[in-house]
């Protein structure tokens, strides 16, 4: 009986381990979001530019600049979806701001895009020609994307994987807090 009570003791000390390793490992990645929310720069845009640009290719963008301001854009990038399922694509905005107070920041806006592919109808006699398609059409016997959804948040994930390339003594510190906060 008590090998059964401590071997139950036991388990749940594991488990309250393994849930506190949770919750305390998504308690850091929120400290991390924030820190590099908040952060500011010493080192000028110029310098901080390059950086910018090598992590949105990293992730595969291309993008636009607008000439002699710190502003990029980058195209929408497809992320997925077939025929029939949503096809998803993001893009984002990134801006160098120079403060008044001294130092400069990085504000990362995201957007994502949702299409989702329907059949509007179920096609009953098979399409051999251009006037049988347009008769299916006709007939609302085709499929159709519904109105596109978008979405723009503020990418702290992007902020911080900037961060840890542009500044990795400022990243090391806010992961030695983050640590020692949420243990």
């Amino acid at each position: 009986m008590h090998r059964t009570h401590r071997l139950a003791g036991v388990c749940l000390a594991v488990a309250t381990l393994v849930a506190l390793s949770g919750c305390s490992n998504s308690l850091r990645k929120n400290y991390l979001r924030d820190k590099a929310a908040n952060h500011v720069y010493r080192q000028e845009l110029a310098e901080l530019w390059p950086h910018v640009q090598e992590v949105l290719r990293s992730h595969g963008y291309s993008w636009k600049e607008m000439p002699g301001r710190y502003v990029l854009e980058t195209e929408w990038l497809d992320s997925g979806g077939g025929s029939l399922g949503p096809g998803t694509a993001s893009r984002f905005l990134v801006q160098g701001i120079v403060l008044a107070s001294g130092g400069t920041a990085l504000r990362v806006m995201r957007g994502d895009r949702l299409s989702q592919y329907v059949g509007v109808g179920y096609v009953d006699k098979e399409i051999n020609s251009d006037a049988d398609y347009v008769q299916a059409v006709a007939n609302n016997q085709a499929s159709g994307t519904l109105p596109t959804q978008q979405n723009y948040f503020r990418d702290l994930e992007i902020e911080l994987e900037i961060l840890r390339r542009s500044d990795p003594e400022a990243a090391a510190r806010f992961d030695a807090e983050a640590l020692a906060a949420h243990p």
